[in-house]
């Protein structure tokens, strides 16, 4: 399986700003090693869509080597296929026992086919879910795989991790890990995502990756999207989140209001992706997306 050379994993410690010495971490607290990664990679490595319409190309590599230029050296981020996979070879890199498996993303009509990627790494014969790639309501540290565990995500939104059916399956006996989010206290548990424990393989994932990265109706086909967490002045938790969508930039700082702020062109996205997430595309990339329907047409002049 994919691992990378030491010299690049010191070169993704200093990326993510990761400043104690690894391996002495890894052999006295190797859960405090994941989970303190885990923080400091969302804070760094955004979850994006950019390659599907600043390009002229719009294809999505899973190739560790591609990954690694991507991410690090390039200082971009990707969709949960491109991070997951990368963060996984991070990982198996730095000591860790893990594998990978598919997952399926619950939609307004339902569940629907193999969509997503997650990682399930194990410590002291535990498992946990490790997810870098869901966006605003992933969550932002390991998660034991434990039926009801719940857990905080960034405040205020609460996760919660079941082992049970779910509505589409026809063999009651079936049962699955279904991770859900909720935003306040009183407010009904909403499922994500759910996966199982079956160890997918690298072919799978291209095969799920043609479909995410290409197909008309894929969310990440359709929009232009860049979100990471925000931490603390100490940089040990998330706080807050800055979400880039569409025709705006969004920005949440635990129980403030958020704030949100209008793009009228497509210099003002390109901007705002410079300025919030350190992304300075290309002219070349820039003329990737003329044409395409996710293309903020100019609406300054009318404002």
């Amino acid at each position: 399986m994919a691992t990378y050379t030491r010299d690049q994993i010191s070169h993704y410690l200093q990326h993510i700003g990761y400043t104690q010495d690894v391996n002495q971490h890894f052999a006295e607290d190797p859960l405090g090693l994941l989970t303190r990664i885990q923080i400091l990679h969302m804070a760094r490595v955004p979850f994006e869509s950019l390659s599907l319409h600043y390009s002229k190309y719009r294809t999505l590599s899973l190739n560790p080597e591609d990954l690694f230029v991507k991410i690090v050296n390039r200082g971009r981020g990707g969709y949960c296929m491109e991070v997951n996979a990368f963060f996984a070879a991070v990982l198996r890199s730095l000591g860790f026992t893990l594998f990978s498996t598919g997952g399926r993303v619950r939609g307004d009509a339902g569940y629907k086919g193999w969509d997503h990627m997650v990682n399930i790494v194990t410590i002291d014969n535990h498992r946990y879910l490790v997810d870098v790639g869901f966006g605003t309501n992933g969550a932002t540290r390991p998660v034991p795989l434990q039926h009801e565990h719940r857990f905080l995500t960034v405040f205020p939104t609460e996760g919660m991790l079941e082992y049970r059916g779910i509505d589409a399956n026809t063999d009651p006996n079936q049962k699955v890990w279904v991770y859900s989010v909720r935003q306040k206290e009183d407010d009904p548990w909403g499922e994500m995502y759910c996966f199982g424990e079956l160890e997918f393989i690298p072919g799978d994932f291209e095969v799920m990756n043609m479909r995410t990265s290409s197909a008309p109706q894929s969310f990440f086909v359709q929009s232009v999207m860049c979100m990471k967490t925000r931490l603390d002045e100490g940089k040990q938790d998330p706080v807050g989140k800055v979400i880039l969508h569409r025709d705006y930039i969004k920005q949440q700082n635990g129980n403030e209001a958020p704030t949100t702020t209008r793009l009228l062109s497509e210099a003002d996205r390109v901007e705002a992706l410079k300025r919030y997430f350190d992304i300075s595309l290309t002219l070349e990339e820039q003329q990737g997306i003329k044409g395409l329907a996710s293309e903020l047409k100019d609406r300054s002049k009318h404002a």
